[in-house]
């Protein structure tokens, strides 16, 4: 009885392959010049795919926004639900050729916060260049939480930073934990203290990421309850200034210790515990639902872990959730 009722596939057959695939490129790439050129076809071919698509299905699915393709809520269930197949089919349609990473070329796109690509930049990039050295490894900001359309359009392979969990539709891997501490110049009025009070935290002059300017921060979430307050009165636009308007100055900032750490390696800096309140630092990796089984995307993943498990950092324990 129920494979007389499937076998209509009555919504599959008004649709065909080619349309499917135009449209899982459109959701990657959100744009018909990019589709056009990863499926080998003309512009006008791909826009009239686009037009039979939205005939088809009775809506829009993507709107124009600053020159890029934006989809609608029904685009972004309906690719949710159609891309793992498609994955899926391809490999069972394939044959299983071995990764090879010494044939990549073009670039890959970590996205990173500040922190982050302090910690992982040099030793993950000399990792991956020399498996695939016609590779480019190209590190763009992460301001903050990450922007679900940088992973869903393909601009970022994967993103890495302290956030919040991700939607559903994203996977992400715990890298490790950490905790925050007040970091200063070694000249400055509390260098001498081991630990800072939350009556400390309104008294002193903060330094902030520009990104923060304006926004709750983790900060006011811990605080909000407490009647305390940190106020930020400057903000720099590259946190790699960080040590150098610390020496200069009587600011003080919170970082990662294992960032910190790194730090006083070159600075004269010192770090100073934080109320427990404040110390939470997770650092978290996240990456598409659609790219969870590419081999290139799991490549990139398995060399931050390991970067991560190596000398250059300590080793902490690994949790992926789905």
């Amino acid at each position: 009885m129920t494979s007389a009722r499937v076998s209509g596939f009555s919504a599959l057959r008004r649709l065909n392959m080619t349309l499917l695939l135009c449209f899982d490129s459109l959701m990657q790439t959100r744009s018909v010049t990019a589709t056009a050129h990863a499926l080998n076809k003309s512009q006008p071919a791909i826009s009239r795919e686009l037009a039979q698509l939205r005939e088809l299905l009775a809506d829009p699915l993507f709107v124009v926004i600053k020159k890029r393709l934006v989809p609608t809520e029904r685009a972004i269930r309906l690719h949710n639900n159609i891309h793992e197949p498609l994955c899926t089919l391809e490999q069972a349609l394939s044959h299983d050729d071995a990764f090879n990473p010494l044939l990549l070329t073009g670039a890959i796109n970590i996205g990173a916060a500040a922190h982050i690509e302090l910690l992982l930049a040099a030793p993950l990039t000399l990792l991956l260049r020399a498996a695939a050295p016609n590779l480019t490894v190209r590190f763009q900001p992460v301001h903050g939480d990450f922007v679900p359309d940088d992973l869903d359009s393909s601009r970022m392979d994967i993103a890495i930073g302290l956030f919040q969990p991700p939607p559903k539709r994203f996977r992400h891997e715990t890298l490790f934990d950490d905790e925050r501490v007040c970091v200063v110049s070694s000249q400055h009025p509390l260098a001498s203290r081991n630990r800072l009070t939350l009556h400390d935290l309104p008294k002193m002059k903060w330094l902030a990421f520009s990104h923060m300017y304006g926004a709750e921060t983790n900060f006011d979430r811990a605080l909000r309850n407490l009647h305390q307050e940190m106020h930020f009165s400057v903000y720099v636009s590259n946190f790699g200034l960080a040590p150098t308007f610390l020496m200069e100055s009587d600011y003080a900032t919170t970082m990662p210790r294992r960032i910190a750490n790194k730090y006083q390696k070159y600075f004269p800096l010192r770090q100073i515990i934080l109320p427990k309140e404040l110390r939470k630092a997770r650092m978290v990796m996240v990456w598409s639902i659609q790219k969870d089984q590419s081999k290139l995307n799991r490549w990139i993943r398995d060399a931050v872990v390991k970067v991560i498990s190596s000398e250059h950092v300590e080793a902490l324990p690994v949790t992926t959730h789905g």
